[in-house]
């Protein structure tokens, strides 16, 4: 299925418009839709290709750049994304989401349901679209810090598929651990630890890309969608 990609404006609540990139299934009508909170290097060419992929698969996916607050637009530097991530205001951060998701499920083309997926640092926001925002189901790639936020844990009710890596130099598994011990009695939550999975298993271009883990866990993540 061939898509149409395009730079776009996301809105705050405030009034501040903000980079986006956004991808439209062919096709007439409406579809579901999937916000992507990217890693902390933003939404680059790689990302971009993934935001297709998704779109291909008959969702409408977009990506809001959620850094530019601090330092906006996609960056290479290892330092700088770092340095913004460890900036993030993390309320900010889930006002503005919140404020994208209500945007993309505005959007002409989108059926009122509205995915979150999120790649590393955006992996904590996408469990937080879950516990505290109207998210219709949440996917989170080798997700960062989410074994900090458990205690809200039961407020996730919506169908949701996490994903690690036995052997991620940043996400060890002594916090894989609790995160799934917390989501072991939800129903409609898989927490899914992939032998030999290292960060950033799912990037195609990075050090960690393993073609095999990304697919089962993409497997997964668009049966979490279809649920929603």
């Amino acid at each position: 299925m061939s898509v149409s990609s395009s730079n776009i404006k996301f809105t705050t609540r405030e009034g501040e418009s903000y980079d986006g990139r956004l991808s439209i299934p062919a096709g007439e009508g409406t579809f579901p839709a999937v916000l992507v909170m990217p890693a902390i290097f933003g939404t680059d060419a790689e990302m971009e290709g993934l935001i297709e992929a998704y779109a291909a698969d008959g969702f409408l996916t977009a990506a809001p750049d959620y850094f530019f607050r601090t330092i906006p637009g996609p960056t290479g530097d290892w330092d700088v994304a770092r340095d913004r991530m460890n900036r993030h205001d993390i309320d900010q951060g889930l006002v503005d989401m919140s404020d994208a998701i209500d945007e993309l499920r505005a959007h002409e083309r989108c059926n009122g349901k509205v995915a979150v997926l999120g790649f590393c640092f955006g992996g904590l926001f996408a469990y937080l679209a879950g516990t505290r925002l109207n998210a219709d189901a949440i996917v989170a790639y080798h997700g960062t810090r989410i074994h900090s936020y458990l205690d809200e844990a039961d407020q996730l009710t919506v169908p949701a598929s996490l994903h690690y890596g036995d052997a991620d130099q940043f996400v060890p598994m002594d916090q894989v651990d609790p995160v799934s011990a917390a989501l072991a009695g939800h129903a409609n939550a898989d927490v899914v630890v992939h032998s030999g999975g290292q960060h950033n298993f799912s990037m195609p271009t990075k050090a960690g890309f393993d073609a095999d883990v990304a697919q089962a866990a993409r497997v997964a993540a668009l049966a979490c969608f279809r649920a929603m």
